[in-house]
């Protein structure tokens, strides 16, 4: 039986989040959003994933880099589990189910660029984390947010465009090149408008009494 304390509610709360995170985003990219600004369409899952870096880098600053992993492949287990309830119940027999199936439906190729990406990204992410702090210590927040999220979005970026838009969709290089851009520029600016909002998590989760932490 696992003690309470070996996994504390905050851990449990911060896991909660970052998977829940995961599955809406990976639901949310289903729709094509258009931006009128750029003249580009990005998945509107881009939207509200770049939050699990900042909770990766919570988890990996306040509890170390092994559960970060571990929430990394909880996520990725609750994921592959959804996908598979998702098709059961698309299997089932039709009952004016269009526009269910219009929401749900996730094609292979965006399941297997989503995952790939994914799991890429979250440990590349974790592990440089990990490598600045044990340089840092724990000093300097924001160089080792920003500068693991900066570093594992290329690879993140070019997975998930690459095997999804240029390869899966056949889509040319010329279009696929100013998705890219857009998406690493949203998610590195989006990592650093977060900064001042780590630095508060962190500062609130060290005043917790050391039991909550352990």
């Amino acid at each position: 039986m696992i003690k309470s304390r070996a996994l504390p509610i905050l851990y449990q709360s911060i896991c909660a989040a970052f998977c829940s995170i995961v599955l809406l985003s990976n639901i949310f990219s289903a729709k094509m959003a258009a931006l009128p600004l750029f003249n580009l369409t990005i998945p509107a899952g881009l939207i509200c994933y770049p939050m699990t870096f900042l909770l990766s880098d919570l988890v990996t600053e306040i509890f170390g880099a092994k559960r970060a992993l571990l929430m990394v492949y909880v996520a990725l287990g609750m994921s592959l589990f959804s996908y598979c309830l998702i098709a059961v119940v698309l299997a089932l027999p039709p009952s004016n189910d269009g526009p269910f199936q219009a929401v749900l439906e996730l094609s292979g190729l965006r399941i297997f660029s989503s995952l790939i990406s994914y799991i890429a990204s979250q440990i590349a992410g974790i592990q440089i984390y990990a490598a600045i702090k044990r340089w840092l210590g724990a000093n300097r927040l924001w160089l080792k947010s920003n500068g693991s999220t900066f570093v594992s979005q290329i690879l993140d970026t070019l997975l998930i465009d690459l095997i999804f838009l240029w390869w899966g969709l056949k889509m040319p290089m010329a279009q696929v090149a100013p998705i890219m851009l857009f998406s690493y520029a949203y998610k590195t600016i989006f990592s650093a408008a977060c900064t001042p909002l780590f630095y508060l998590f962190v500062y609130m989760i060290r005043r917790q009494p050391k039991g909550a932490l352990s």
